[in-house]
């Protein structure tokens, strides 16, 4: 008998090694990467790839390597490309293909407000402006603080809003440099001054005075993503209610079509694009419009699972898996045996409480660090929490994309938050600052609503919102958010989590594998981390 089989490795003629070489980083390995071709031709490359007995490299030289094209890499396969897309989207409605083709996007100059708007689809990879690292205190080209005004006011009410806002920036910018000051005094009786030493005072400050800032502060935000991701985060901006959202949603859809048309053409059709924004624009006036008799959202969480911190956050546990950690053991099981749901069942009705304990610390292993994690059977409990903080940070909690997250409308009915770190003048100052424009709130909300004056709110006012997650993307989210270098008032919130979990669901065996939980103060904490900045850009130099 005569076995056939075909061998992977490919041989390449001298002429298309040297093709292959301007696109592809190797010509006889395995493993490799595609450079130097337009985002259009990868993905169909891609497309082609997952339906051709062909190599990519032999896909390539056969299909949509042109040689007129040598002398312009930017445009290799483009051609082709689009002809494929436009049979396997428009004709045969294969979206995943969309999936293949990714681009990075930069929006600048947008509100906080918009920040949060374009990462709710939480589908991409986001890096987000800080407000903890730089500070706000210098005008822009045009002489003005770095503030959105929206564009739906009207009268005097533009006027009143800059006023309000260039109060908070000005009060902002004399309040972190004085607390800057106060803090360099405080440690000037220490021997140390350094650029390490500066360099942490001057992040504390910033930490402590960030909550003046408004929503309305100016931000830029970096996005990368697939062309499908691009599509969908479209179509919700488009029908958002907010002009400055609706902007974003055009600007993004003139310049998908410029990058990668092929990939994106179906925004173009109306049977698409005019449906899906007016369902979601509908869906979402019902919502927002539908008032409930007698409720208000004023009431802070109270009750008897709420855990408040010292700081005002506070942490309810609203659900979770009762047996949250026999369904953890019986994932254990099952990655480790071929035992079959009801024969691991029996085992676990057999076993002993230590015997369970043994299996819970074999399965996690020395965790040496934070970034080792225990496997998949740790997704097998799930949490639903509600949390109450300061918009500053709700604003980091919410970049994690693996928590199913919701929140409200940004208000200043919930108060607000106050650094530790500030002295007793100071938070007088300070809040005094923070309830400045509460009589504009209330008449801006009045008239246009509360997606119009949430621009106006400072970030140290509280946000009510809910995550749902697992217990292994807890774990990186409480060990992440609670190191001493991390803002106080997310620490807080990640430690009460940590609590919850123990005391509430009293999951103890789960609450104890997350080693690399800080319940300090963490005062000063991200000494550590600025040291190591210092010492790479001295490396540097």
């Amino acid at each position: 008998m005569l076995l056939m089989y075909w061998a992977m490795t490919e041989e390449f003629t001298e002429i298309e090694k040297e093709i292959l070489s301007g696109y592809f980083s190797s010509i006889e390995e395995d493993v490799f990467s595609i450079t130097n071709l337009p985002e259009v031709t990868k993905a169909a490359l891609f497309a082609r790839y997952s339906r051709s007995p062909k190599s990519i490299r032999r896909l390539f030289l056969d299909e949509f390597y042109d040689n007129e094209m040598v002398s312009d890499q930017s445009r290799q396969g483009v051609a082709r490309a689009q002809g494929l897309f436009s049979r396997v989207l428009a004709d045969y409605g294969d979206d995943s293909v969309a999936q293949l083709g990714s681009i990075h996007f930069s929006f600048e100059n947008i509100s906080n407000i918009a920040t949060k708007v374009l990462e709710r689809p939480r589908l991409m990879s986001y890096l987000e402006q800080s407000t903890r690292y730089i500070p706000y205190d210098l005008l822009d080209s045009n002489g003005k603080f770095r503030y959105y005004t929206p564009p739906e006011l009207q009268g005097d009410d533009p006027l009143a809003f800059s006023n309000a806002m260039d109060e908070l920036f000005v009060e902002y910018a004399a309040l972190s440099k004085e607390v800057m000051a106060r803090l360099l005094q405080d440690g000037a009786t220490s021997s140390e001054d350094s650029p390490l030493q500066r360099a942490t005072l001057r992040a504390a400050a910033l930490d402590a005075t960030r909550g003046l800032l408004p929503a309305s502060t100016k931000s830029n935000v970096g996005v990368y993503g697939s062309a499908q991701a691009f599509e969908a985060l479209t179509l919700h901006l488009l029908a958002h209610p907010l002009m400055e959202i609706q902007r974003l949603g055009a600007s993004l859809q003139r310049q998908l079509y410029s990058q990668i048309p092929s990939l994106v053409s179906r925004l173009d059709r109306n049977d698409r694009r005019d449906p899906w924004v007016k369902y979601l624009s509908d869906t979402r006036h019902i919502s927002t419009r539908r008032e409930l008799k007698g409720a208000t959202n004023s009431d802070p969480l109270e009750d008897d699972d709420c855990l408040t911190g010292e700081l005002g956050c506070r942490v309810r546990l609203i659900s979770f898996d009762t047996d949250g950690e026999r369904r953890v053991a019986s994932g254990i099981l099952f990655e480790m045996t071929q035992l079959s749901a009801a024969q691991i069942d029996r085992y676990l009705d057999s076993i002993t409480a230590i015997e369970l304990d043994h299996l819970f610390e074999g399965y996690i292993g020395e965790r040496l660090n934070r970034r080792h994690r225990p496997s998949r059977a740790f997704e097998r409990s799930r949490y639903l929490f509600e949390i109450e903080t300061d918009y500053g940070a709700f604003r980091d909690l919410q970049r994690h994309r693996m928590l199913n997250i919701s929140w409200q409308t940004l208000t200043m009915d919930l108060g607000s938050y106050a650094s530790s770190r500030l002295k007793t003048k100071e938070k007088v100052r300070y809040q005094k600052a923070l309830e400045a424009p509460l009589e504009l709130h209330a008449r801006i909300d009045e008239r246009y609503g509360s997606d119009i004056s949430a621009y106006l709110v400072p970030m140290a006012y509280r946000v009510r919102f809910q995550i749902e997650a697992n217990a292994r993307e807890l774990m990186h989210l409480i060990e992440l958010r609670s190191q001493p270098q991390g803002h106080e008032s997310y620490r807080e919130v990640a430690q009460l989590l940590f609590k919850a979990i123990s005391k509430v669901a009293r999951h103890q065996r789960i609450s104890s594998s997350m080693l690399h939980v800080d319940l300090s103060d963490g005062s000063l904490g991200r000494r550590d981390s600025i040291k190591r900045e210092i010492d790479k850009a001295e490396r540097s130099i």
